[in-house]
């Protein structure tokens, strides 16, 4: 990744070296605050060139007679263009595992894995691609943790809810022929004590948004679990009667939550 550009400013004159010299210095960007550390080269050139490598490192090449002030003005005036190229190399870094940086993170989904992209972008934004189980979030700073907690929740909340929404349609016809009315709340929350529960009250359902971590038989016996609850509000044989008319396969079920 390379911009070139000519440099205008009048430049102080400095001793010509007998040969090109490479050393490492920093500079605190004015507008980011963010302390930059880059390699500057004398070498015979005409311009100013600067390349952000693949591992993330800044290379500054200036001609002999440019001095450093010039080329620290340089790399102020285009502090943008560094901070955006810095964010894809480490966005390329966190998909790619070739690129020579972190290799891309993962969480539990369904029983199988969905993978984790970050990339660099405002505003934030969750994409999913179901069919690849691949989640990619856009954020301003994808190296957060904070942020990239707080998009994991954001998929697993409303995945967690799209899921359970359509299993209670699903398997709620075999309540309503027992005069069960529909749920007048689905809800999901980021519970940990439980999977879901039920307020035969309030008439509603709480699930935990990390449900839809778990396999598809558990997702489904939790719903069961809970819609069994506006029949009887206990977990009497009786209850267990009820779950197992549904499912009669409920404690195999049962036993995929068991981590």
């Amino acid at each position: 990744m390379t911009q070139r550009s000519r440099f205008c400013h009048a430049c102080l004159p400095t001793p010509r070296p007998a040969s090109k010299t490479v050393t490492s210095r920093t500079l605190t960007l004015p507008r980011s605050g963010r302390l930059l550390t880059y390699e500057l080269e004398r070498k015979s050139v005409k311009n100013l060139n600067l390349r952000v490598r693949r591992d993330g490192t800044l290379h500054l090449s200036i001609p002999c007679r440019t001095a450093v002030a010039a080329a620290e003005a340089f790399l102020v005036e285009r502090e943008d263009w560094i901070l955006s190229a810095l964010a894809t190399v480490e966005a390329r870094a966190a998909v790619d595992p070739t690129f020579g940086g972190v290799i891309g993170d993962s969480i539990p989904y369904l029983g199988g894995t969905m993978e984790l992209v970050w990339l660099p972008g405002t505003p934030a934004a969750v994409e999913v691609d179901l069919d690849n189980r691949r989640l990619t979030a856009r954020l301003p700073d994808p190296s957060q943790p904070q942020l990239r907690l707080s998009a994991v929740e954001t998929f697993e909340r409303a995945e967690t809810e799209r899921l359970v929404k359509a299993l209670v349609a699903q398997y709620f016809p075999a309540f309503a022929s027992r005069d069960v009315a529909y749920p007048a709340h689905i809800r999901v929350k980021h519970i940990k004590s439980r999977h879901g529960s039920c307020s035969p009250r309030t008439h509603s359902l709480n699930f935990a948004a990390k449900l839809c971590e778990y396999p598809l038989p558990f997702v489904e016996y939790v719903v069961v679990h809970e819609l069994c609850h506006f029949l009887i509000p206990n977990h009497s044989a009786a209850f267990w009667r009820e779950v197992a008319a549904v499912l009669p396969d409920y404690k195999e079920r049962e036993r995929l939550g068991k981590r």
